[in-house]
This record gives C-alpha cells, structure tokens and sequence, in this order.
C-alpha cells in the first residue's frame, strides 16, 4: 500500500462522512480507517507520516473532528482510537498529538462520557490510548476532566481486578509523575489513606508490572514524605532495588520495562535512595546485568535499548555512582585484552557491552532511532569519568576501537527528510563532543588527531553553509527547516574541535582560518549569540574572540546579523502579544514550475522580476553598445579603425557578459525555486496552524460547554441547599418542641420512681409482716400438735371437740397453702421489681443522652408508656392483693383466738371445771 494514496482516501472518506453522516460515508470511512490501521499496525515505520506535512496534518484533523463530535457512533470511535494508538508509537507524533491537538482531553471526555459501562470495549481502548500520549507527557492540572478522571482511575483501583485494572494503574502513574499539582490533589483527597492501602496491597501480586505500577504511584506520592520514610527504609530499600533489577533483568515486557527504568530515575533524585544505592551490596552485579541486556538478542529493539542507555546514564548523573559504571564497563578482561580484536566488534550480539555500544553507534536514525545518540552519550560519560579519576593508568580507554568507529560517522549527510537530517546532525555534535572528550587527555591527542579528516570536516561545513536556512535567512529567527538549529550546534562544534586540533593536524589551521572569514558563517554566530542556550552562547563568543585577530573578520555584518534577529524577534513577541484575529482566507494553491507567476524575489545581493512570459532584463549603456556594434556588423558596414584583435575582444567581452547573464538567470531560477518551496512550507505552515487554531476552538468549546454544565449544576446544588435550609428550620423547630415535652415526661417519669421507691417500701414492710406471720404459723403448729395430744386423751369425753379439731386441721393445710402460694407471689413480685430497677437505670442512662439520641426516645418513649400502664396495672393488683392479705390477717386472727377459746375450753375440760356456756360453744 502506497502511504500517501492510503491517507488521501482517509481524508476524502473522512470528508465526504462529515458533509453527509449516511450510511455507504460510514462504511466506507470504516474501510479506510481499517486500511489506515494496517499501515500503521505496531511494528511498521512511521517515517512516511510527518506531522510537518499536509497530508498528515489533514488526516490528524480529520481524526479530531470525528472523536469531538458527539454523534460520532462507537464503532468508528473505536477504529479512530486505534489509528491513534498506532500512531502515537512514534515519539514525535505522541508529542504533536498531545501538545497540538491535545488528544488528552477529547479522549476523557469520551471514556467519561462512557464510564458508566467500564466493560464496553470503547472505554478500554481510550484508557489505553490515554496511558500511551501521556506517558512522559506533563499533563495540565487543573483541567475540566481531570477530577472526574481521578475518581474514575482510583475507583477501578481500588475495585476488583479486571482488564481495566492494569491500564488504569499505568494512567495515574503518568499523571503523578513529576507533576505536583496532580500529587498534591491526590494528596488532598479524602479517601487517600485507603488509596495508600490498595497501593500497598498490589505490591505482593504477581503480575509483575502491576507491581511496578503501584510502586511508581506510591514513590511519586510518597517519596518526601513519612510514609515514604517508613516504606523506604534502609531494610525495605535493599528488597526494592532488588526487585527493580530482577524485573529489569528478567522481564521481556518493553512497557515494564520502560516504567521500571522511569521508576529507578525518580528514586535516583533522592539524595537518600542514592546513598542506599551506594551502600546496596549487589551494586555492581546489577550495573554489570543491565550492562549485559545490550548484547541480548531479544532486546535488540530500539525502545529497550535507549531504555537501558536512560538508566545507564541516570547512574552516571551520581559521580560516586558513575565511577562504579565506568569500572564495571571498562574493566572486562576481554576487553582490556589489546592483542585480541574479535569479530564481534561488527556485531549487536557480542557478549561484551563495550563492543555492543560501538554496534550501536553505527547504526542509523532509520533502524535505531535515538539510540545512536544515547549511545554517544554514555560514552562520554565513561570517559570523562576515566579521565577525571585517573584510571586511564589502570584501564587502557581502548580508542583503537573507538576513533575509527567515531571516524565514520564523520560523513556529509545524504538524506533529505528534515527529521533524519536533524537526527544527523545531532549525532555529529554528539561524535565531535566524544572527539573533544578524547583529545583533552594528552596521551590522546595525538591519537585523535590521526584519526580526524579534515576533507570529510570541511564539507560537513560546507553542506552547513550552504544549505542551513539559518544562513540564507539573515536576520530571520523563523527558519523553515526543522534542522536548522542543531546545524548552527554542528557548525559551532566542529570549529571548536578544529580550534583544538590545529596545531596537530597539518593544514587545519589555514582552514580554521578561512572558514572564520568566511561571510556565511556570520549568521551561524549571530543566531548563537542570540541563541538561548548557554553552550551556544559560549561556543560563539570564544570562536568571535579568536576569529577578531584575524583581518577579514566582519564585525559590522556579524554586529547587524545580531541587531537583525533582535529585531525580528522583538517583532515576533509583539506579534505573539497582540489578539490574534481569525479571518477566513481563500485557499493558497502552491505555483506550478510550468507556469512561471509575476513575484518580487528580494534577496541581499539585489532584486529580479520574474514575468510570466519568460526572465527579461532592462540592458545597461554598455550592453546597447555592444549589441549596436553587432547589429552594424551583421549589416556589412565597415569598421573603421578596429582591428581583428579587438574585434576578438568585443567578442569575448560579448561572450563573457552572456555566461554571467546566463549564470545571473540560473541564480534567478533558483531563487524562483526557493521562493516554490518556501511558498510549499509556508502553506504546509498555515494549514498546521489552522489545524491548531481548530484544536484549540474545539478545546475551549468543550472548556465551554463543561463551564455552563457546571454552572448549572452549581444552581441546581444552590436551590436545593436552600430548600434543604428551610426544611432544616422546621425540623429544628419541631425537635425543639419535641424536646420540651420529652422534659415533662423526663419529670413524669422521675415522679413515677418516687411512687416506686415508695412501694419498694411497702413491699419490705409486707416481707417483715410475712416473716413474722410465719413465727406465728410456726407457733401454732407446736400448739396444734399439743391439741392433739389432747384431743387422743378427750376424744372419749367429747365428739363434739373433735370434730372441731378435724375442722380445724383442714383449715391449717388451707392456710399452709394459701401462704406457699403467697410466698411465690412474692417472689415472682421481686423479680418484677429487679426488672422494673433495670428498666429504670436503662432509662436514667438514655434521659442523660437525650440530646445525640433524640431520635431513638421517640421510640423508647411509647415502648415507656407502655411499661407505666402496665406498672399501674402491676401496682393496682399489688394493692389488692395487699388487701387480700389484710383481709386473710384478719380471718386468722379470728381463727387464732377461737382456737385460743378452744384451747382454753380443753384445759378447763381436762381439769373438770367446764363451764355450761364453754360447752354450749
């Protein structure tokens, strides 16, 4: 598939859907959108797709304008994710499509929109999508979806473990790291001790980047503070390294990795982590494992190895740290070996990591991406370490190696595309610093400067001033080409290691020389100078002060180069200050080369016009002569007085002025050429910017839209706080008169346990009266007994004083009963009133918590009445029976005293002397 065809009918389609949503638009969107994700399925080159160029910066617009409009269906949601997704592989596309179209937002808003279904497919992919733009990528905060996105992340982490579960994890992980204000808003929020919890928790899982996840969100988080302290213990720490290299070293998952490496970047800004680095004791073991992951085959991919080289030189950023590296790198005895050179040298699969980093300095911004200059990097971390301690006396720094490594990366670029030369040059600054590295250790400067080529040098140069924008744009900060900049760093560079190495290499200085004259690298200096770099800033102002003792050493060019782009910078603030009005223009179609177009081409050397039927110039005195004294020979006259030999001469000079017109016109169609392709860029420019304007209208239109929705909401929430306030003021007003009559009742109450003090009394006077009628009862049975004794010896004297004495017996066991079934009331009445007593301190206890429970004694209060009725009833039947009883005490002390007459009757029978009315009873 052709790129360019595949992406022009992604955007006809895309356009035709949006002009009219039908049914054959859509499927024929979903054709092309599918066809757009196999051409940028994982593992394709991206190269083809620019985000400087027309056609993907229409195809990026496209994909926007669907994912923001409302009634875009899932489906094509899903497929538009997933372009993106592949999409956003590329670094470069992930930071345009983050920062220029801001995917972020739209993207929240639709799996916000979505996230009350969290197993619909559409809302896994956008979490996905979301982990990938934002990682290494600083979100704004706050934002309009950020809250809402924090719950929703939070929640499913805290939630069962499903497929949403780990990506969520990688999202807020992105978020937190290095960014303040999101770490103080988690910090801040109210359920963040069992978010801690849940972090912790997923330490011990065995997924093992989930583990990894957790603990980047945990060491954001918690890193400076006493949780953090308490996690990251010396004894906790040595268990955390350990873990980080196991996973480092053990783990095939590129995401893992790459997010164990950030996560050991992070801890490495303590100074306490770095201290426990120090100290850890598999240190070296471990520097030497990652240093080995270079020479496995199957990380032969360029993410993991530039992730490695991250790592490597985030140990190098310590110098204690940075010492270890260097020993452990340096020292193998392979390497340290200089009669041996292996064949692996040439190889990615070496067992040696020195060898390893040389393969990868070889290769190519096509195959390896940044990891040639990574690469470049570390090494000159190494040895300025090796140089600065002094271990070049224990460590050959093995240059045969590397100078002819470095040697043949010094080559004139041959591509075209603005990324790949950008990336060239930025490898040609990277081989010169490692150049300048090695040739400030005296021992090899000598070395170096064999190695160095002063043909390749120059026409690097030469390449750099003839080609770089910055020198055919004088006085214009605004370049066209995207390598312009890291050009004026390989022009600065290179005369710095020429400066150095002049006095070694033979003929360099002459050429230093003529190139610091030369007029072209004015502006190459002027931009420097005015550069907002420090290392620019430097470089210039020591090339301008040894280029001043030289004689034809413009100052006043260089002088009106700087005033130059200060003033166009100065008009480009005032530009950016201004409000930027929006106008809708006509389309600008690029001019053909087969028609030419009346321009105005205004240059330094001066001015031509281009006319549309051909290039005419106006002729000067001399040329009319000259073309006078043709016509006059073309006619036959004479001349007089003019030899052959001057006639020879007018001819040459006729000859001579043709080719420089001839020469001027090649200039002029070159420049028309120019002015093409500035017009091609200044188009590409303008629809990029319109596509931004576009971006950012439809970020403030939802900015917009959630601002109104929020204002509403805030009404609503108003309103109703106000009726909740009213009906409040009622309830207090109610709950206040409530409370007034549970303190009458409160009063009753203590009344009633005054009246049941006072029968608790009663009842003890009662118990005595009882005990005492027992004495009594007791008594009586002794004398009973006696009256049957009697009764035995007089039972012959008179039947009618035993019949009376059976009588009697019967009413005693009566009597026996009555009392046992008094006695049981008694105590069932006891067991009444304990109950009654617990009742009574239960309600004591909630009287004194009226106040917080008022609710509740709405409840007791009726279950209290009830009690109090049957309380009454309880009392009224104990009154009763009180009068039973003073009623049965009253028989019996009838029957007592007839028994006393009956006793009195025997004795005086017994003794013979009964008298008449004593027998008639």
């Amino acid at each position: 598939m052709d790129p360019n065809s595949v992406l022009k009918t992604a955007v006809l389609a895309a356009n035709q859907y949006a002009n009219n949503s039908s049914d054959s638009n859509l499927i024929n969107l979903e054709r092309q959108l599918d066809n757009l994700i196999n051409l940028t399925a994982p593992g394709r080159s991206l190269k083809f797709f620019s985000p400087k160029q027309i056609l993907p910066t229409e195809c990026l617009t496209c994909l926007m304008d669907i994912l923001s409009e409302p009634s875009s269906p899932n489906e094509l949601l899903i497929k538009v994710i997933t372009v993106l997704q592949n999409l956003a592989s590329d670094a470069e596309i992930k930071d345009v499509l983050h920062t220029t179209y801001h995917v972020t937002p739209s993207v929240a808003h639709i799996l916000l929109q979505h996230s009350k279904s969290p197993t619909d497919k559409i809302v896994v992919k956008s979490v996905q999508l979301l982990q990938r733009i934002t990682y290494n990528c600083r979100v704004p905060y706050p934002s309009s979806y950020a809250d809402e996105l924090f719950k929703f992340l939070i929640t499913h982490i805290q939630s069962t473990e499903n497929e949403l579960t780990l990506p969520c994890f990688g999202l807020l992980a992105n978020f937190c790291r290095s960014n303040v204000s999101v770490q103080t808003h988690i910090k801040s929020m109210d359920n963040v001790k069992s978010v801690y919890k849940s972090l912790i928790q997923y330490l011990s899982h065995s997924n093992l980047t989930m583990v990894v996840f957790a603990l980047s969100i945990i060491t954001s988080l918690c890193l400076n503070e006493e949780l953090g302290d308490k996690l990251f213990q010396p004894k906790n720490v040595n268990q955390t390294f350990q873990l980080i290299f196991n996973i480092l070293i053990q783990g095939d998952d590129i995401t893992t990795r790459g997010y164990v490496v950030d996560l050991f970047v992070s801890l490495m800004k303590s100074p306490k982590i770095q201290q426990s680095l120090l100290v850890f004791g598999h240190l070296t073991s471990g520097i030497q494992a990652v240093l080995n992951l270079l020479c496995q085959p199957r990380n032969n991919q360029p993410e993991a190895i530039a992730k490695i080289f991250e790592l490597l030189l985030a140990f190098c950023s310590s110098s204690s740290i940075r010492c270890t590296v260097c020993q452990t790198l340096m020292s193998s005895p392979v390497l340290q070996n200089s009669d041996v050179v292996p064949q692996q040298t040439m190889q990615a699969n070496t067992t040696e990591p020195y060898y390893a980093i040389l393969h990868y300095i070889r290769q190519s911004y096509n195959t390896c991406d940044n990891v040639p200059l990574l690469a470049l990097e570390f090494l000159k971390e190494v040895y300025e370490e090796m140089f600065d301690s002094g271990m070049t006396s224990q460590l050959s720094p093995r240059t045969d190696l590397l100078l002819p490594v470095l040697s043949e990366q010094m080559y004139p670029p041959t591509e075209s595309d603005d990324r790949a030369l950008k990336h060239y040059c930025h490898k040609i600054v990277k081989t010169v610093d490692l150049f300048q590295v090695l040739a400030s250790e005296d021992s090899l400067l000598s070395a170096v400067a064999q190695t160095f080529d002063l043909k390749m040098c120059v026409s690097i140069l030469e390449h750099q001033l003839n080609h770089n924008s910055t020198g055919m744009t004088i006085g214009k900060t605004n370049c066209t080409a995207e390598w312009s900049d890291a050009g004026v760093d390989v022009v600065l560079h290179m005369l710095e290691l020429m400066k150095k190495l002049q006095d070694e290499v033979q003929g360099l200085g002459k050429h230093l020389q003529m190139t610091l004259q030369d007029g072209r690298l004015l502006p190459f200096l002027a931009s420097a100078l005015t550069s907002d770099t420090r290392t620019k800033v430097q470089l210039a102002l020591q090339l301008i002060s040894y280029a001043g003792k030289l004689p034809d050493f413009s100052v006043i060019v260089l002088g009106d180069s700087i005033a130059a782009n200060n003033a166009s910078k100065r008009v480009e603030l005032e530009s950016l200050r201004k409000p930027v009005h929006m106008e809708t223009s006509p389309s600008i179609s690029p001019p053909r080369r087969g028609h030419a177009s009346v321009k105005q081409l205004n240059f330094e050397t001066g001015s031509a016009a281009v006319r549309e039927n051909g290039v005419k110039t106006n002729p000067g005195p001399h040329d009319s002569n000259i073309q006078s004294l043709i016509d006059r020979m073309q006619s036959g006259l004479e001349i007089k007085d003019m030899k052959a030999s001057e006639i020879m001469d007018v001819y040459e000079h006729k000859l001579a002025s043709l080719a420089t017109k001839e020469s001027h016109l090649q200039d002029l169609l070159e420049a028309k050429a120019m002015a093409l392709a500035q017009a091609d860029r200044l188009i590409s420019q303008y629809r990029c910017r319109r596509a931004q304007s576009e971006a950012e209208a439809r970020k403030l239109r939802s900015l917009l839209q959630d601002a109104e929705k929020r204002n509403e909401e805030f009404i609503e929430k108003l309103n109703e706080a106000r009726l909740e306030q009213n009906r409040t003021a009622v309830e207090m007003e109610q709950l206040v008169s409530h409370n007034q009559r549970l303190q009458g009742i409160a009063a009753d109450h203590e009344k009633l346990v005054v009246q049941h003090q006072e029968q608790t009394k009663i009842l003890e006077t009662t118990e005595r009266k009882l005990k005492a009628k027992e004495e009594d009862n007791a008594s009586l049975q002794e004398l009973y007994d006696m009256l049957q004794r009697h009764n035995e010896t007089l039972a012959n004297q008179h039947e009618v004083a035993t019949e009376r004495l059976a009588k009697l017996d019967e009413e005693r066991k009566n009597l026996s009963k009555i009392l046992k079934d008094r006695e049981q009331k008694c105590t069932e009445l006891k067991d009444k009133s304990d109950k009654q007593d617990k009742e009574i301190r239960k309600l004591t206890r909630e009287l004194e918590n009226s106040d917080s429970a008022i609710e509740k004694l709405r409840e007791d209060l009726s279950k209290c009445e009830q009690e109090r009725k049957e309380f009454k009833q309880q009392a009224s039947v104990s009154e009763k029976e009180n009068k039973e009883k003073d009623t049965m005490i009253h028989k019996l002390r009838s029957e007592l005293e007839k028994q006393t007459q009956i006793a009195k009757m025997i004795h005086s029978l017994t003794s013979g002397n009964v008298p008449e009315s004593n027998v008639k009873l």
